[in-house]
């Protein structure tokens, strides 16, 4: 039985790729929020087969991180890796102080990378292991009012490019994921409210929100985790260090 890690499973995203995820399978999640993950874990042990172990995980403390990877590295390995990390908040500022960059690499690149450094230390990812990571838009094309995006993305776009290479010998595939707008219930609660704000009904404001992608559309979670499920299946078999967009068709370039 294969047993997969998914982080942040307590996001929307998270919470339904752990859903789609087969009950043959051993999951491994974890979360920030004991309370969604403690719920979570109850819904997911319904008509399972493979059992669920949760560990509570903020990729903003150290001491969490090697708490998680103490529980994670004690089992059999893991075939499957889907590894979210925290929003990255998004910004038009294009020089933060010095603090402010180092606290900005340290939340969301150093300490997330923590968890996958202290895997591979413990040859904790088996041999033919699925790992995708999830990113955004930026991580493709430079985005005006994502500037911190910008530059936090290209660097876990290059960590996963340096791992697809690095651990190829064993066969293990590592590929990104960069979404476009998604139809999360946090999403589409604010396009709510920013219709009712804008005195406009909610599918002219989505008529307008999506006139600039060529699906007139953004992604529905489905569509996202169909995207991850893809990736940690046999399409991957061949394929590593690819960094595959969900975005309509947003971006232009080939």
């Amino acid at each position: 039985m294969k047993n997969v890690l998914i982080t942040c499973a307590t996001s929307n995203m998270g919470s339904e790729v752990s859903k789609a995820i087969s009950p043959k399978t051993n999951l491994f999640i974890t979360g920030r929020d004991e309370k969604k993950l403690s719920e979570l874990h109850k819904s997911l042990v319904v008509n399972r087969q493979g059992c669920v172990t949760s560990a509570k995980l903020d990729f903003f403390s150290s001491d969490s991180i090697d708490k998680c990877a103490e529980l994670a590295t004690s089992g059999d390995g893991f075939d499957g890796v889907v590894f979210i990390i925290p929003r990255i908040p998004a910004s038009s500022e294009v020089f933060p102080d010095d603090e402010v960059w180092r606290e900005l690499y340290e939340k969301y690149f150093i300490l997330p990378l923590r968890l996958i450094r202290k895997l591979v230390e413990k040859s904790a990812i088996n041999s033919g292991c699925k790992i995708v990571f999830i990113s955004g838009l930026s991580s493709k094309t430079a985005l005006t009012n994502y500037s911190l995006n910008n530059c936090l993305r290209s660097a876990w776009l290059g960590q996963a490019k340096t791992m697809a290479l690095s651990l190829a010998s064993n066969r293990i595939s590592v590929n990104t994921i960069s979404l476009g707008g998604v139809m999360t219930e946090s999403y589409t609660n604010k396009m709510h409210a920013k219709a009712k704000a804008n005195n406009l009904s909610f599918e002219k404001l989505m008529e307008d929100e999506v006139s600039n992608i060529p699906l007139q559309k953004y992604a529905s979670v489905d569509d996202v985790t169909s995207a991850i499920l893809a990736l940690m299946g046999p399409l991957s078999n061949h394929m590593t260090g690819q960094n595959i967009l969900l975005d309509g068709g947003f971006n232009r370039s080939y």
